[in-house]
């Protein structure tokens, strides 16, 4: 098959010789052209008529192949994580229009899960696989961003002792470097 899913067909591909006691006027085959329906054997009727308008037919096997591996066409994108760290795509979202001369039967991505180990640029495969067994890939990039809250505390734990009737101010920074809001309460814990 061609890169447009067809192929013709004409008598130089399956007839070797015709002969006849007079001068062979005309020969044709039938069917000529073939698509990826016809993908493996078909059968085709070898007519051969004489200057007397005898007509003689023959069978004749023609095995189609398609040997055109799919076009594949990665996209890349970039994901958010949940709540939870985590983040799954699917072989379509890296997909960027991928075809073939017959019809595709499948894509496959090498990574579908996502999580904080993998922030930053991370590099996939797509596999396309044809309905006759071709196969292509293509590179992706995932790009895994973290929009949780990123808080930072400096610092991390303080110790004051207060004698009665004392007062002190301490000093607390809270810091938000994520990609979401942040919202945060105190609490004190009073130790006897």
């Amino acid at each position: 098959l061609t890169s447009l899913g067809t192929v013709t067909i004409d008598t130089s591909n399956v007839v070797a010789s015709v002969t006849d006691n007079t001068l062979v006027n005309a020969v044709w085959i039938s069917p000529t052209m073939f698509n990826c329906a016809n993908v493996g054997t078909n059968t085709v009727t070898v007519f051969a008529q004489d200057t007397n308008r005898n007509m003689a037919s023959c069978t004749a096997t023609v095995t189609v192949f398609d040997t055109i591996s799919p076009t594949a066409i990665c996209q890349n994108i970039t994901i958010r994580l949940d709540s939870n760290g985590n983040a799954s795509i699917v072989a379509a979202d890296v997909d960027g229009g991928s075809f073939d001369n017959c019809d595709i039967a499948s894509l496959v991505v090498s990574q579908t899960s996502f999580n904080c180990n993998d922030l930053g640029v991370n590099t996939v495969t797509l596999s396309v696989r044809d309905i006759h067994g071709n196969l292509s890939t293509c590179t992706a990039t995932v790009t895994v961003v973290d929009t949780r809250p990123i808080i930072g505390v400096d610092p991390t734990s303080f110790d004051v002792t207060l004698q009665t009737d004392d007062t002190t101010t301490e000093n607390l920074t809270i810091s938000n470097t994520g990609d979401a809001d942040l919202d945060f309460s105190i609490s004190v814990k009073l130790v006897d």
